[in-house]
């Protein structure tokens, strides 16, 4: 049995305030960009949050942060993805005065600055951002649904574009789940259908009805098409794409409880099928494909409890999970990702001894 390196804790992240959320974390050559986020500062007797315009690189080599010059304005809850000539794209989110924003911005790798890209033909707030193998970016989903549509409704970048193209309306899903890339093939599993928007009635709350279905957008069209349904509802999973093509989705809320089940979605049959549960369920934890068809879940909360530090590894052939290396600390929503072949930036809040939060980063390693 091989046994990984144990992690390594860096420390606190370069940022405003005392710690952030809502930001972005970009595998890109050579580290990693760390770009906006919500950054929360004291204020009177509580905590305000606030945008922020900072952005910082870890260099893999060093282990050491380089703060970079600030964002053209501050953002939150935008998207963020790495594209095949080295660049990251930011897309979307809100800053302190607009819910939701239109502008897009480049981060060039050469000169280490951000520049503005073209405007979105919708402006949206926490929206979902992939890229195909060559550099195609497609975007869609917000939180804001005013017109109860918007957040069906996607748009694409092809390389080289100076503008966004309209990709197409999904049939049923309004909220998208997961959102992953499979070949040259955008899979949306399951998510919120259509029909109305999220509102509070009389005290009550409602809500779009849970969809398990699959719709699939493909590169040389610009429809979406619906496919075979996810073994289980699911609100709120975790999805990846595997070193095979297949997409591994695990958790979720269901009924009020967060799950522990998991499915493969198998790209040559269009179908899912069940594969090994989690030992406990957990929520809030990080799913991250690994080297060799496996996957990773770490950090989140078991059965609503605190933070954990533990992970567990899926074996793609046995389909089971089996303990993993174990994150420095607890944690719950934080980032990770790929830097060198098994070697993953974590990026995240903890809590220290005091239970005061901070943002923190370590390296973890998989040992696969």
């Amino acid at each position: 049995m091989s046994h990984a390196p144990a992690p390594v804790f860096g420390g606190r992240t370069p940022h405003a305030g005392l710690w952030l959320e809502d930001f972005s974390l970009v595998a890109t050559s050579g580290g990693a960009l760390l770009a906006g986020g919500g950054a929360w500062h004291p204020e009177g007797d509580g905590f305000t949050c606030r945008p922020t315009d900072g952005a910082a690189f870890w260099e893999a080599s060093t282990r050491a942060w380089h703060l970079l010059p600030p964002l053209p304005r501050p953002r939150q809850g935008h998207a963020s993805v790495g594209l095949p000539d080295g660049r990251v794209l930011l897309v979307g989110g809100r800053d302190g005065t607009e819910l939701e924003l239109r502008t897009t911005l480049f981060w060039e790798p050469e000169t280490r600055r951000f520049h503005e890209g073209p405007p979105l033909l919708s402006a949206r707030a926490q929206p979902f951002a992939v890229s195909l193998a060559d550099g195609t970016v497609l975007v869609l989903g917000s939180d804001f649904d005013d017109d109860l549509n918007r957040g069906t409704r996607a748009e694409v970048l092809w390389p080289g574009a100076s503008a966004w193209e309209s990709a197409g309306q999904t049939v049923r899903l309004f909220h998208p789940g997961p959102v992953c890339v499979s070949g040259e093939r955008v899979v949306i599993a399951g998510g919120r259908d259509n029909g109305f928007g999220f509102a509070i009635i009389d005290g009550q709350h409602l809500a779009p009805p849970l969809n398990q279905m699959t719709e699939i957008w493909e590169r040389g069209g610009r429809s979406w098409r619906m496919t075979s349904p996810l073994t289980c509802a699911r609100e709120e999973a975790r999805g990846v794409t595997l070193s095979d093509g297949r997409i591994l989705v695990v958790g979720g809320w269901g009924e009020g409880s967060a799950l522990a089940t998991a499915e493969v979605w198998e790209p040559r049959t269009g179908e899912w099928s069940a594969t090994g549960s989690l030992p406990v369920p957990r929520s809030g934890f990080a799913l991250t494909a690994l080297p060799g068809g496996g996957a990773a879940v770490s950090g989140g909360s078991l059965n609503y409890a605190d933070p954990t530090e533990t992970v567990e590894l899926w074996d793609p052939v046995r389909g089971t999970w089996a303990p993993g290396p174990s994150l420095t600390g607890p944690r719950a929503g934080h980032h990770l990702v790929e830097v060198v072949p098994g070697t993953f930036l974590v990026v995240g809040a903890v809590r220290d001894a005091q239970g005061e939060l901070s943002t923190t980063w370590e390296v973890w390693r998989s040992g696969a």
